[in-house]
């Protein structure tokens, strides 16, 4: 019998067996050269030969045939099982590397060490197996814990409610106990095993094996704070959205008590360690190469339920740039074996180096720095990158523009470094073909009049991105209800067979939701609760009805019908509290079929009631608008607009504006609309940089068109926006600057402009001011304003994400939830061409925005200027209808 360590197998002994085949090969090799000097005489029958018809004899019968497995010693486990486990089969030849693996299969499954013993018998062999389980606590026990559930114990050793545990695993279960009580903050917790091995009874009864761990829990320690001596460089200033300095730099996580966690963040060394490093590699971006970053001391109060975290730092000398040089290389597979990193072999530069060097942030003298590095990167990869030699993984080895990490030659005594950037410059590649996937359902002439990069022309990665963008922004190919899950349009380059300087440029789509049915409700602070009924169709094509009326919801739910051709179509009926309203909406976004810079035409019926504080009105307005695109960047609208309004329960015993009570009945407003807008947004429903110009006129003559009115409004506004913060974080911190200014003047017969038409501000929107309640700013008359025919406003707002989350399928972060900053301000005046500037007003205040799964702002504004009859309202909120 032979007996096998399941974690280490010994040397095979030969057997005798073995050892006679051994012999009979020598035998065989001896023999065969003398059999080759004295052959046998080809004609000369050999007399031992046996006759034709006599039959052959039969082979020797094999002696290492496995008869039987006998199974001793297993109690817990069946015999079935732990044969199965072997893997030695019954019937065939004695497998020795099988048996090895099985009976290390037995440790690892089964807890048993196991040997194999072999058994001569009469045809073959029988084996024996014997098993020798280990103690095991049927149902270990745990002593002591008061702030961990017994549940929260068994998960964090990997058992399940009733799961038995190995005694020889108890050490590493109280190793796992040790490790959640430390990252639950109970850094002074301890364990102890108390065990007692199985026992025999004198009445022959076996006594279980027994697993107690004895938790001496100790209290959860909070962070009281994190002081860092020795950072004078990045000193730690201001507190909260305001603080600066090293820890703010690093992202320290450890901190002391906040309005978000008022004890203190339980102290968790790992997370202290994590933290620790996060301060060195800010040190090391910075250029303090060699700085030293250490735990100090853990200051613990007296009942060590707090503790003060001391961290010591020894800047150094910041290492400064020696030299900046440029070369190109090319990849070369690793001889030695695939895996190992590749070879890199010296080729001429592109571009000259002299210019690449002119673009480039570092240069001698300056300061080595991370971002600076960062920055390079992403100048000369747009540089290329414009210039054909596209920085994208879909290309092949040496095919795609790459910046490999610079290489760094230190002379520590001066403390400098000469950088040397290596880049991987790609062929120059030119788009053969523009190709779509995905969009099944959309018409070929929609996609491609997004797109800014045409076939034949050179790659511009630039171009191509914008196309991507604006692909987006259709929003065709996303679903507003579940962003997370909904994958973005992106693309791909595919090589072009025997044409190495040519790709084909492929986008890759996912057909959106774009139908929406509802029966919903809402409210918000300007228009109070609400409900409403529509059907919003985007990407709608009125040339492809369903095949029947029966198969309808069926065609349109798979996209089979009115789908495809980028039209929209808005149906909305909404009642609500203070405002009602019924529109119907359609657009026809390429009216000629002309694919790049189309021509628009769209129609619009409203038909709006609204109550305000001191009168009714109603609105129904028909419109008619032409538009034009100009490139992917400008557009321009030429349309004809017919208005009625009706003015009515104009409030009496209470003053009011003249201009209110001239204009009480129904008035007829015919006029023309040229407006102008410029876009160039990264994402068209949360920007987070870019610009957005428009400038809205109006112009009614009843000389021209008829009606009642002459006048002319005209409103231009700006919105900037640009993130702030390193630019290596996903999410980041951004500003929304919003300018706007705006004239309306009467001229012919009209006197002055009607009440209606003038500008009003306060509360959330286009005009909004906030710390104001909707139409809430004057100059008033009593406690209606008055209305300005000049108008300007402004409004600076800091986004700050507080919360985010990785989408499903991507490694790219989704913001969640923000906090914004914001300070309003704006003046009317009702006399046009004149501001007064004693009107002013002004409010400053914070809010929280979700951005998904649904829009949603709350923000709380303080006026610190405003004037007699404002209606001030601190607290305002906007929710998007939420269906059923």
């Amino acid at each position: 019998m032979s007996e096998r360590d399941p974690k280490r197998f010994g040397v095979r002994r030969i057997g005798m067996e073995a050892a006679l085949a051994l012999a009979a090969l020598f035998g065989v090799a001896f023999a065969l050269p003398s059999a080759a000097q004295d052959p046998a005489p080809a004609d000369q029958p050999d007399p031992e030969a046996a006759p034709d018809d006599q039959a052959a004899p039969e082979a020797a019968p094999r002696d290492d045939i496995v008869l039987s497995i006998e199974v001793l010693g297993g109690r817990r486990s069946s015999a079935e099982r732990l044969t199965a486990a072997l893997g030695q089969e019954i019937g065939a030849p004695l497998d020795e590397d099988r048996i090895d693996e099985g009976i290390a299969r037995l440790w690892d499954t089964f807890d048993v060490r196991a040997s194999v013993e072999r058994l001569p018998v009469e045809g073959g062999l029988r084996l024996r197996l014997r098993v020798v389980e280990m103690p095991v606590d049927l149902e270990p026990r745990f002593v002591g814990n008061a702030a961990v559930s017994t549940e929260d114990l068994l998960r964090w050793v990997q058992l399940s409610e009733r799961q038995e545990l190995h005694l020889h695993d108890a050490t590493r279960a109280r190793s796992r106990l040790l490790e959640g009580y430390r990252g639950e903050g109970h850094y002074f917790a301890d364990v102890k095993i108390v065990t007692q091995e199985p026992a025999v009874a004198p009445d022959g009864s076996v006594t279980p094996a027994d697993v107690i761990f004895r938790i001496q829990e100790g209290p959860q320690v909070h962070v009281r704070g994190i002081r860092v001596h020795g950072n004078h460089s990045m000193p730690d200033r201001g507190f909260w959205l305001w603080r600066s300095g090293l820890k703010k730099l690093a992202g320290v996580e450890l901190a002391g008590p906040s309005l978000f966690s008022w004890n203190g963040e339980p102290f968790v060394e790992s997370v202290l360690q994590a933290d620790v490093i996060a301060m060195r590699e800010v040190y090391r971006d910075r250029g303090y190469l060699d700085a030293v970053v250490e735990v100090d001391r853990l200051e613990f109060s007296a009942d060590r339920d707090r503790v003060m975290i001391h961290v010591i730092v020894d800047e150094g000398e910041p290492f400064s740039i020696s030299s900046v040089t440029i070369e190109a290389v090319e990849l070369e597979a690793n001889p030695r074996g695939p895996g190992l990193e590749e070879i890199e072999r010296p080729v001429d530069l592109a571009f000259d180096e002299d210019v690449l060097l002119e673009l480039c942030r570092i240069a001698p003298g300056a300061r080595y720095e991370k971002t600076s590095i960062e920055s390079d990167h992403a100048t000369l990869r747009d540089y290329y990158g414009a210039r054909g030699h596209i920085a994208h993984p879909s290309l092949g080895r040496n095919e795609y523009w790459d910046f490999r990490p610079p290489r760094l030659v230190f002379d520590p005594d001066e403390h400098t470094v000469a950088v040397t950037y290596r880049l991987v410059q790609g062929n120059r590649k030119r788009i053969r073909e523009v190709l779509f996937s995905g969009a099944s359902h959309t018409r070929d002439r929609i996609l491609r009049s997004e797109v800014q990069m045409l076939e034949g022309e050179q790659a511009d990665l630039k171009k191509i991105s914008r196309s991507l963008r604006e692909l987006t922004g259709t929003g065709f190919f996303s679903d507003p209800r579940d962003r997370l899950n909904h994958s973005d349009p992106t693309f791909r380059f595919l090589p072009v067979e025997g044409s190495p300087d040519e790709v084909d440029l492929e986008f890759i789509v996912e057909e959106g939701r774009v139908v929406d049915f509802e029966i919903a409700g809402g409210v918000d602070s300007n228009t109070g609760l609400f409900g409403i009924i529509t059907l919003s169709m985007r990407n709608f094509d009125i040339a492809a009805p369903p095949s029947g009326f029966v198969r309808a919801f069926r065609d349109i739910y798979r996209k089979e019908a009115f789908h495809g051709a980028g039209q929209r179509l808005d149906v909305q009926f909404s009642p609500g509290l203070v405002r009602d309203y019924t529109r119907l909406f359609f657009i026809e976004p390429d009216v000629f079929r002309s694919h790049f810079n189309p021509t628009s035409l769209s129609a619009e019926f409203t038909d709006r009631d609204r109550a305000y504080r001191s009168y009714d009105e109603g609105r129904v307005f028909r419109k008619l608008r032409l538009g034009h695109r100009f490139g992917l960047d400008w557009r321009a609208w030429l349309g004809f607009e017919d208005k009625d309004v009706r003015v009515s329960d104009v409030e009496e015993g209470q003053p009011v504006p003249g201009a209110l009570t001239d204009q009480e009945g129904d008035t007829a407003f015919k006029g023309v609309h040229l407006d102008l807008e410029y876009r160039d947004l990264d994402n068209l429903l949360d920007p987070k940089h870019g610009d957005r110009f428009s400038w809205r006129n109006q112009i009614y003559s009843p000389e021209l068109l008829g009606g009642e009115t002459e006048m002319f409004k005209s409103i231009v506004s700006y919105q900037r926006y640009w993130e702030v913060g390193s630019e290596g974080t996903a999410v980041r911190p951004s500003f929304e600057l919003n300018l706007g200014a705006g004239i309306a003047e009467a001229f012919g017969d009209t006197d002055s402009v009607p009440y209606t038409e003038r500008m009003q501000m306060g509360g959330i929107g286009s005009l909004g001011l906030r710390g104001f309640s909707y139409r809430g700013v004057g100059p008033n008359v009593g406690e209606t304003p008055i209305g300005g025919s000049t108008m300007m406003r402004g409004s600076l707002e800091l986004r700050y994400p507080l919360y985010s989350v990785v989408q499903p399928g991507t490694y790219r972060q989704v913001e969640m939830l923000r906090l914004k900053l914001f300070v309003d301000a704006g003046v009317l005046d009702p006399v046009p061409w004149s501001l007064d500037w004693n009107e002013l007003r002004a409010s400053v205040g914070f809010g929280f925005g979700l951005a998904r799964p649904f829009p949603l702002a709350f923000n709380f504004g303080f006026p610190i200027e405003d004037g007699p009859g404002d209606e001030r309202q601190v607290f305002s909120f906007h929710i998007d209808p939420f269906g059923f």
